[in-house]
This record gives structure tokens, C-alpha cells and sequence, in this order.
């Protein structure tokens, strides 16, 4: 795995830190006593005892931590002994590194163990905290003033989930935005991954309350989604096949579109309806290949390579190549993270035995980007992130 990809799924782990918040402008303190950084971890004992900071080329520096102990919160700050708050598992040093930068970005580095967590951090602004956006997992300015909770303990963003699993794991796998008489709408989701995958958080990208269980979908699995569960279930009759209920909106028959959520996080979307080329009968149900996301297969030998798995803008040379295994004539495509198609292009025989340069990439946003491949017997996506 590239060791980047690896980083970013080690500080995903319980017992792994990873950066807060930073506050690196106070304006009712002078900088010198003020500004501060939080770290966390959501699990003890941890398996390391040191915690290695830096901030660009400035030299780095350590922090111990008792191994044994019971701390899942580290805050350096600038100021006086007193100025640390009372809180369990809470430790509390001074700042007396290099001071934040407060006018400019920064990026700023942290390890233990095998444990790893970059922060690239956006210009400062006065009393603001900067705190780390649960949706695209980038830094930001919270919207409050310091000491902000905003970005809470969860850092799930799609990026993560594909460091973490190596693919999107859920997909819409089956809808029916008109079903029989008497029969609520569903959808189902399956999980292309052999892990399974936590269902708490799951939802259309619009309920107001997402689903909330302690089950999880297994490896190669599906469930369905609905608004009235028992009445699916009545319908169906048997208990194998495992129904949830979401506060689903409804779905048009004749055109909509369909999204997957994951705590905030979209997973997929599927269009329906003669703008998309992809009509509904009525009553009954689609079985789809939505979006960018291919068909759960039992084909382990994959057509599509790719070259990179992370890209970084800063970097002028960086390039994405892709290679085809196969002679059949096939349709590429380029997708952004928020399903906007930024190149298509098709791909003949002569070309297909070599590497393809993709100078296109850095039309996608920051974070995750795909490559999607369809041709004859093809159907397959590539993810890629994609970094400042």
C-alpha cells in the first residue's frame, strides 16, 4: 500500500492522535499567551509513549505520554501553568515552539508510532479557531470563536473511508422509486468490500435523522433501506433479508435522483429518467450500475491500473497515468468527488497496451477522485485523492 494511504488509515485507529484544533490568532491575549493546538485520541492504553510534532521545517518536537495512562486529549498552549482548564483525561503543557503562523497557511505534521496525521491549514483570521471539516476533511475557520467543538471526534470524510477500505465499501445496488400498491418505496445498498460496514449514520443525504443501529453490513452484503420497514417486511415474509428504516424523502417515478449517505458523507447517487437515458417501469424495480460506482463482481482480475493513488497540486510534476488490460474498445471517464463529469474520452485498441498521462486531474476539487472504465465486458473505478 502507499505509505500515504497507509498514514491515512493508521490515524483513523482508536489509539491513533490526531490535530483538533488550532487557534493560532487570539485577539483577547497577546499571541505569546494565547494561541494553542489540540490533539486527540479516542482510546487507552495506547501503544506508544512519545508524540512527535512539526510544523514545516521547523525542527520537531516531543511530547511523552505515560503509555499506561488514561490521557485521550493533549493542549499545548501559550500562557501561564493556571491557564490550563480542569478536564479528566485532559493533558495540559506549554506551547514553546515556534509561534502560529497567523497570516499565512501552514502545514503542520504529527506521528507516534505508526500512527500519522497531517494538518495543511488555511490563512488564519483573527479569534477564529481552525477546526477540520467533517464533510471534505479539509481545514477551515470555524464558524465560532475559540476553544470551538465544531469538528467533534469524528474525522470520517470520504477520503478516510477510502484510505481506510481501498474503494467507496456501499453502493446503491437496487431501487424502487414506484413500487406495487400497498408496498413502500426502497432502496438497497450492498457492501463491495469483505469488511463490514457500520449502517449507523446511513441515510438519503436528506433525513433529518439518519439511521441509527449497532448493526453492520457485512462483507459482500445488502440490506434494505425504507421509510416503513414493517410493512416492507410484511410484504417480503421472510426475515433473511434484513430491512432499516431511514426517513427516506419519496421518490418521483418518472425522474429523480437517488443519494447515499454516510454520517454526511456521500457515498453514491443514481439518476433516473429520460434526461439520464434510464427509465422506470411502473410498479417495479431498477437494478442499477449507478454513477461512477461499478457492479460487485467476482472478477479478481482488474482492467483498470492506475498509476497513483495520491497527487499533490504543489507538486509540477506530478502525473496520473492509467493502463487498460484488454483490447476491447472501452469509454473512460474522469468524476469528481462531487459526481461532475470532467473529461470523457474514448479508448481504442492501439492505445490500450500503455500508459495513458491524465493531465485532467487537477480539475478535481481537493480530496477523492475517480476514474471510471466502461467497455465491453468493463466496468470498473479507480479512486485517487487528490491534495494542496
Amino acid at each position: 500500500m502507499n505509505p500515504l494511504i497507509m498514514g491515512a488509515a493508521m490515524f483513523l485507529l482508536p489509539e491513533c492522535p490526531y490535530f483538533y484544533e488550532f487557534l493560532p490568532d487570539p485577539t483577547d491575549v497577546a499571541d505569546n499567551e494565547g494561541e494553542y493546538l489540540k490533539v486527540k485520541w479516542e482510546s487507552t492504553p495506547v501503544p506508544w509513549d512519545t508524540l512527535y510534532l512539526q510544523m514545516e521545517e521547523h525542527n520537531p518536537f516531543a511530547i511523552y505520554v505515560p503509555p499506561d495512562s488514561f490521557f485521550t486529549e493533549l493542549l499545548l498552549h501559550r500562557g501561564a501553568p493556571a491557564a490550563c482548564p480542569e478536564k479528566k483525561g485532559l493533558l495540559c503543557q506549554l506551547l514553546t515552539s515556534t509561534a502560529l503562523p497567523n497570516t499565512r497557511a501552514s502545514v503542520w505534521n504529527l506521528s507516534a508510532g505508526f500512527c500519522r496525521d497531517t494538518a495543511y491549514l488555511p490563512v488564519p483570521k483573527a479569534g477564529k479557531a481552525l477546526v477540520r471539516d467533517l464533510a471534505s476533511g479539509e481545514w477551515i475557520v470555524a464558524s465560532g470563536g475559540g476553544n470551538s467543538s465544531s469538528s467533534g471526534t469524528n474525522l470520517l470524510s470520504l477520503d478516510s473511508i477510502i484510505s481506510l477500505y481501498g474503494e467507496i465499501p456501499l453502493y446503491i445496488s437496487e431501487v424502487a422509486p414506484c413500487p406495487e400498491e400497498g408496498i413502500p418505496e426502497w432502496f438497497e445498498i450492498t457492501n463491495r468490500t469483505v469488511q463490514a460496514f457500520p449502517l449507523d449514520g446511513i441515510s438519503d443525504c436528506k433525513a433529518k435523522t439518519p439511521l441509527k443501529s449497532t448493526d453492520s453490513i457485512k462483507g459482500k452484503s445488502s440490506v434494505l433501506i425504507t421509510k416503513h420497514s414493517e410493512d416492507l417486511k410484511d410484504f417480503l415474509g421472510v426475515e433473511e433479508i434484513s430491512v432499516y428504516q431511514v426517513s427516506i424523502a419519496a421518490l418521483k417515478n418518472t425522474n429523480d435522483t437517488l443519494r447515499l449517505c454516510y454520517n454526511g458523507v456521500k457515498l453514491d447517487s443514481v439518476m433516473w429518467g429520460k434526461a439520464v437515458n434510464r427509465p422506470i417501469k411502473c410498479p417495479g424495480t431498477e437494478k442499477i450500475n449507478p454513477g461512477f460506482v461499478p457492479r460487485v463482481t467476482n472478477n479478481l482480475t482488474k482492467v483498470l491500473q492506475i498509476s497513483e493513488r495520491i497527487l499533490e497540486r504543489s507538486n509540477k510534476k506530478a502525473m496520473l497515468r492509467i493502463r487498460i488490460n484488454s483490447t476491447a474498445k472501452s469509454e473512460l471517464r474522469l468524476i469528481d468527488r462531487s459526481g461532475t463529469h470532467i473529461l470523457k474520452k474514448v479508448l481504442n485498441t492501439q492505445i490500450n497496451d500503455s500508459w495513458i498521462e491524465i493531465p485532467e486531474w487537477r480539475h478535481c476539487q481537493n480530496g477523492p477522485c475517480f476514474i471510471h472504465l466502461q467497455g465491453e465486458g468493463i466496468n470498473e473505478t479507480a479512486a485517487f485523492v487528490v491534495r494542496p
